[in-house]
């Protein structure tokens, strides 16, 4: 049997290209042209440096999108309380029509505000976002609501342009992680169609030598045959 621990030159390549086969075996298995420091230790440095910065870019797109989706919900309660600031302005124009009740009116006046509160402190955490609104005096009433409807429009805005900026940050970011993860897969990744090529060649070569070892130790036991 053919020993690939005897000594010589012949064994030696022999040696050299079993290491070169699983060393393509493993880098086609593993996907990966750098599997340790050994295969490229410059290469496995810069592909650390990289995915470092992939993660930092990551991490930071999915901070800017989280604080993009608590934006969202505050953009909804902005959006519920400018609809019952609408309402109200409704009943306080009719509170000054003597033809309406304006106790069914002040019935409905304290179901908005309480409405408007409650989702202020749940969403927005300000407690008391709107004083009462009074139906007896619709003028004290319109000024309450336009003041109120000029703060929430102004922060509802306020809040869009920040998502704005925020889905450009997310789209910064994760071309960043798609440029950067390409540049690591070119250092790092393996080449299949050059690694298959090299290594049917690698078998090829392998093959023969194993062809000629054994020639080499047929010849040699016929040459001891003849001295004996």
């Amino acid at each position: 049997m053919l020993s690939v621990n005897q000594s010589s030159g012949s064994l030696s390549f022999i040696d050299k290209l079993n290491q070169q086969r699983e060393e393509q075996a493993e880098k086609l298995a593993s996907g990966k042209r750098i599997n340790k420091a050994a295969d490229d230790a410059a290469g496995l440095q810069i592909a650390s440096r990289l995915t470092s910065q992939i993660n930092q870019d990551q991490q930071l797109s999915f901070n800017a999108q989280d604080q993009a989706n608590i934006n969202n919900v505050e953009a909804s309660a902005y959006s519920a309380i400018n609809d019952s600031l609408l309402r109200a302005q409704e009943l306080s124009i009719q509170s000054g029509n003597p033809l309406y009740d304006s106790n069914v009116i002040q019935g409905e006046l304290d179901q908005i505000t309480e409405q408007i509160n409650t989702v202020a402190s749940e969403v927005l955490g300000q407690n008391n976002f709107i004083s009462g609104l009074d139906a007896s005096d619709p003028a004290a009433t319109q000024t309450i609501l336009q003041d109120t409807s000029t703060l929430v429009n102004e922060s509802a805005s306020a809040l869009g342009a920040e998502n704005n900026a925020l889905a450009r940050q997310v789209a910064t970011y994760q071309t960043s992680v798609v440029n950067v993860s390409a540049s690591r897969s070119r250092i790092e990744d393996t080449d299949y169609a050059a690694t298959t090529s090299e290594q049917e060649q690698n078998e090829v070569l392998l093959r023969s030598a194993i062809i000629s070892k054994k020639d080499e130790e047929e010849r040699k036991g016929l040459l001891f045959n003849k001295l004996i």
